[in-house]
């Protein structure tokens, strides 16, 4: 019965509302090296792991007190999309494909996963306030290892969703350990209470009980990440806090396939019928070479706070490519960091300086090729990529160094009624270096413009053009050396001039957002509820209902949301940051 009811949607459901559980407890919120309560889960993990992520330590309690009631409106709207969309695929399905007694048991079913997408349904399941979690490779097996406060609370819910279900799962051994277990096409999903830990993992299905026993850790490794200090050096080097941090190994997933792959990786390549022989020795090393460009990356919280999530994203790359990206970005005021407005974007870049970054790349690639026919197209894409280029451009594109964008309201908008604006207050601001010429030129086409006398002091004057009278819309520009800003709406004169005096970031971001996360959210709920239904894709009305409500209930968690993808020595980095209501 389990199988009718779609065994690759049920892992990913069970997976999904346990990695949803709460962790709270703890007063210092502050970056350490310690790993914290959840350091003994990294002994579970073997030290050449090529993927982790694990809480070490619980959020504090006043962060918990004031999150877990807006966080459990979000998933109790989480559990009515749920039900709708399994309702909606249980009304397609015919009787050929589904019984009716199927399709109520399928409902049965999803109605009783769904109770767990909630504060309390997760405590009954065993999952408490402060349990850790950590999700990570046995190789190259994915393994979901979590703390619980009651391993009975946790089997019986197993227990309940498999008597919903009408048929019970599969039950091994391995080592000696029970496990659970439903089987999709080649894969198994195994569930296994194993002491205080609920582990699930996917393993082939041909894999014996040894094998399983290995991935499930029902010993510790000899060599766990614990032991390595990798956790340790990463919070310390990226000032990540211990609540929540993890990396992906590129060159060490690669390895798996172009080496010589050992423990459990060994019995998997064995099954899928790998063989490192099929590559050249020319292919491995070049293979190896492409992996090292990016090596890792980590992410991880670098804040937190009651109404705050400081997050970070580093994509570490090699130290030249890393040090040639650095010269692209160019400073463009008032790009980076929350501008405060309804939402802005932008962006810098130093065409010139990435032209020559491309060349650098492309002269490496001529000069030493790669090889291996299986990295042909990428090295077949140098031609096509110096012939883009040393197609002609304008001189005037070398000036580009960015823009930015910011809307500060938008008025009279009705996504129901499909009603369009009445109003929107915003600014643009176009960084270039010799901003005058841009707008002499744009002088010769445009007499209206010619008669604006813009010059390069940084002083409003008013747009007074027949397209902007005609909009009914009051606008302002202003010009400096390096820099055209326009604005529209009622404070236009003196927002052009305070985008205008902005402080452009160091380092300036390569991109940048910022948006007024309530409203942004809010306004997605409508547009869903206001969509079309009907159609062959079009949802259930009464799906779009909980879709909107489930949007409705995240605009009332959030405030605000910003965040900046910058170019360090470290490679890519992209920092977030998530305020909340209060």
């Amino acid at each position: 019965m389990i199988k009718s009811i779609n065994t690759k949607v049920f892992s990913v459901l069970v997976l999904s509302a346990f990695v949803l559980a709460g962790c709270g407890k703890d007063d210092e919120p502050a970056p350490s090296a310690e790993l914290g309560k959840g350091g003994e889960l990294l002994r579970y993990i073997p030290a050449d792991t090529p993927y982790a992520f694990a809480s070490l330590t619980p959020l504090p309690d006043d962060v918990l007190d004031a999150l877990e009631p807006k966080l459990d409106k979000v998933l109790l709207s989480y559990q009515a999309v749920l039900q709708e969309v399994v309702a909606a695929k249980m009304a397609e399905a015919s009787e050929d494909e589904m019984s009716a007694e199927d399709k109520e048991r399928a409902e049965a079913f999803v109605a009783e996963l769904s109770t767990i997408l909630s504060v309390e349904g997760m405590r009954g399941a065993g999952i408490a306030r402060d349990s850790m979690g950590a999700f990570y490779g046995n190789g190259l097996l994915p393994v979901f290892r979590i703390e619980l406060s009651d391993s009975d609370l946790f089997e019986g819910t197993i227990a309940r969703l498999e008597e919903q279900a009408g048929s019970k799962m599969a039950v091994g051994s391995a080592g000696g350990q029970g496990y659970r277990y439903f089987d999709a096409d080649d894969v198994r999903i195994v569930i296994a209470t194993i002491g205080n830990h609920a582990v699930l993992s996917l393993v082939p299905t041909a894999f014996d009980e040894a094998q399983t026993a290995q991935v499930l850790g029902l010993t510790q490794p000899e060599s766990s990440l614990a032991d390595t200090g990798t956790i340790q050096k990463l919070i310390a080097d990226y000032g990540l806090t211990n609540h929540a941090v993890g990396y992906l190994d590129l060159p060490a997933i690669a390895e798996r396939f172009v080496g010589e792959p050992t423990g459990v990786d060994a019995d998997l390549m064995a099954l899928f019928d790998h063989h490192d022989r099929e590559l050249s020795d020319v292919c491995k090393a070049e293979i190896r070479e492409v992996a090292g460009i990016m090596p890792r990356m980590v992410a991880g919280y670098t804040g937190i706070s009651v109404n705050r999530f400081d997050s970070k994203l580093v994509m570490e790359l090699r130290e030249d490519i890393a040090s040639g990206l650095q010269l692209l970005t160019a400073p463009v005021p008032g790009l980076g960091g929350d501008s405060g407005a309804l939402m802005s974007f932008g962006l810098s870049l130093n065409i010139g300086a990435a032209r020559e970054f491309m060349e650098a790349r492309f002269d490496a690639m001529e000069e030493d090729p790669f090889e291996c026919e299986h990295l042909a197209d990428l090295q077949n894409g140098v031609a096509s990529g110096r012939q883009a280029l040393n197609q002609p451009v304008p001189p005037m594109i070398y000036d580009f160094k960015g823009f930015f964008a910011v809307i500060d309201e938008i008025e009279g908008l009705d996504v129901a009624t499909q009603t369009p604006p009445t109003s929107v207050d915003g600014t643009f601001l176009l960084a270039m270096d010799n901003a005058q010429n841009l707008v002499n030129m744009g002088a010769m086409f445009s007499p209206e413009l010619a008669a604006l006398n813009l010059q390069p002091d940084g002083n409003p004057v008013a747009l007074d053009l027949p397209q902007m009278q005609a909009a009914g819309m009051e606008a302002f520009a202003a010009l400096t050396d390096s820099a055209l800003a326009i604005s529209v709406g009622g404070d236009a004169e003196t927002q052009v001039q305070s985008m205008l005096a902005a402080d452009p970031s160091d380092p300036s971001p390569f991109l940048g957002f910022s948006m007024d996360a309530a409203r942004y959210y809010s306004f997605m709920g409508e547009a869903i509820a206001a969509g079309e239904t009907g159609g062959d894709d079009a949802p259930t009305p009464e799906l779009q209902a909980a879709l909107n409500e489930m949007m409705q209930s995240v605009a009332e968690l959030y405030d605000r949301m910003s965040g900046d993808i910058l170019f360090t020595e470290n490679g890519i980095e992209v920092n977030m940051t998530e305020t909340l209501k209060d």
